[in-house]
């Protein structure tokens, strides 16, 4: 009877010990693994030739000069080709913009022709110019550098692909070349949705006061990296 009790209670500790070791790696992982998909998603987007952003905003203030969408390619030449709506006044406006050769040439949907815009122009009416969208020091992997205590959330399927979400807060300061009204000294919780097999950042979700005290949302969507693009002057 002895030596049944006794196996009974290795067999208890063995099977705890499988239990908390489990427990212990959490569903999502590590910070140091979190951070190193983090890291691996930067360097593939500071690497690629291009990169197709779709950007698209949520919950912004009705009287507030803000990006509300952009969907367009931008190089690292720097170079950006696409469209951007801003809102103003209540209303929205529609724009094609090509950002190339350190200027920013805008064709609003209610002109013939290309205008010449300046940043500080752009930034007035809540929009970056897109071209900075792949410097590493003021686009978006800038952005993904800044991430405080980022954790591995877990996994979500798109399709056919497995992909893994991080979690974390953005710097306020690091989104100042994208979102030109973020506030410096606040933190953005954001989610990033990584292709581990790729180490592509697939899509963003950035969270927080881009306009005066309001919460908004961003989401940014990526694909086609690498792909040879020229874009020149309209």
């Amino acid at each position: 009877m002895k030596k049944i009790l006794a196996l009974a209670a290795v067999t208890m500790l063995a099977l705890t010990g499988c239990t908390d070791d489990k427990k212990s790696g959490g569903d999502g992982g590590s910070k140091e693994d979190a951070a190193a998909l983090l890291a691996d998603a930067k360097k593939t987007i500071d690497e690629a030739a291009s990169v197709h952003f779709v950007i698209a905003g949520r919950d912004l203030p009705d009287s507030a000069q803000a990006l509300a969408k952009g969907d367009g390619v931008a190089t690292h030449a720097p170079a950006f080709k696409g469209k951007l709506t801003v809102r103003t006044a209540g209303s929205t406006i529609d724009a094609d913009v090509v950002s190339v050769g350190g200027k920013t040439y805008v064709k609003p949907s209610f002109s013939p022709k290309y205008l010449d815009f300046s940043p500080e122009q752009l930034a007035g009416l809540g929009a970056p110019d897109p071209a900075i969208l792949l410097n590493p020091e003021k686009g978006l992997t800038n952005a993904l550098a800044t991430v405080k205590d980022p954790v591995v959330k877990g996994e979500v399927r798109d399709g056919a692909k497995v992909l893994t979400e991080v979690t974390g807060a953005i710097q306020g300061k690091s989104l100042a070349g994208i979102f030109p009204g973020a506030a410096e000294d606040k933190e953005f919780p954001s989610t990033f949705t990584i292709d581990k097999s790729s180490k592509q950042l697939v899509k963003a979700t950035i969270t927080g006061p881009f306009y005066g005290d309001a919460t908004s949302a961003y989401d940014v969507t990526l694909d086609k990296y690498g792909e040879q693009v020229e874009i020149v002057k309209p």
